[in-house]
């Protein structure tokens, strides 16, 4: 457990990717620059329980920027109630994988073999917990357009996977 990089290191590694990531999901440059100290506050608070035999740092790195992200929109845009049953075939598969830890590093490589936009749907939706409305909402696509790229990015992690 831990790393073995200062937090100075850190940062300057991954200032870069993480505040243009970041500036990719979000409109404010202000919002964008306070959202980026908050990842590095996450981190260095957290680095304590990073594991490298699950994930490799630039992994837990971007799931922690993905997160905060994420709860930057939960907290700051208000989402209509949206049913529960709204299940898609398939979910089991990732949600599996997504458990094994063995799996991690082998799900990864599956993911960023999409097209970045399955690839925000998958994560925004199983990793995140979403409903396919927000995603759709958060990605500014319609729902029926979300459900089917949903639909296809599935079918594309089920044929890398195996």
């Amino acid at each position: 457990m831990g790393c073995k990089l200062s937090n100075e290191e850190i940062y300057l590694q991954y200032k870069d990717k993480v505040l243009g990531y970041i500036r990719n999901h979000v409109n404010s440059p202000e919002d964008a620059e306070d959202l980026c100290s908050d990842v590095f506050i996450k981190i260095y608070s957290k680095l304590d329980t990073f594991d490298e035999t699950k994930a490799s740092l630039s992994t837990w790195i971007y799931a922690m920027t993905s997160n905060t992200v994420i709860d930057f929109y939960r907290t700051n845009h208000v989402h209509s109630e949206i049913p529960e049953d709204l299940a898609e075939e398939g979910e089991s598969l990732v949600e599996d994988e997504a458990l094994n830890a063995e799996s991690l590093e082998e799900l990864a490589a599956a993911l960023k073999k999409l097209p970045q936009e399955q690839m925000d749907i998958i994560v925004l939706r199983y990793y995140r917990g979403l409903t396919l409305q927000e995603v759709a909402e958060k990605m500014n696509l319609s729902y029926g357009v979300t459900k089917l790229r949903h639909r296809e990015a599935l079918g594309r992690l089920k044929d890398l996977l195996g």
